[in-house]
């Protein structure tokens, strides 16, 4: 049985993009065109401009 801290890192894996507006993690499904698919963890499909991504006051990648 995983502790919750082990937890916390394999979601941190999973989904490394996290939306510091938001406050939703997110991991990268597709890019296309300048547009990527982002994909919450409830499975919720969002697509930015690629180029958002780089903005880091409002994107944290996980490490």
């Amino acid at each position: 049985m995983s502790t919750l801290t082990e937890l916390a890192q394999h979601i941190a894996q999973l989904y490394p993009l996290t939306d510091k507006a938001a406050g939703r993690r997110y991991r990268i499904v597709s890019q296309l065109a300048g547009l990527t698919e982002l994909e919450d963890t409830s499975g919720r499909p969002r697509y930015v401009a690629s180029r958002q991504l780089r903005d880091r006051s409002r994107w944290d990648m996980a490490s």
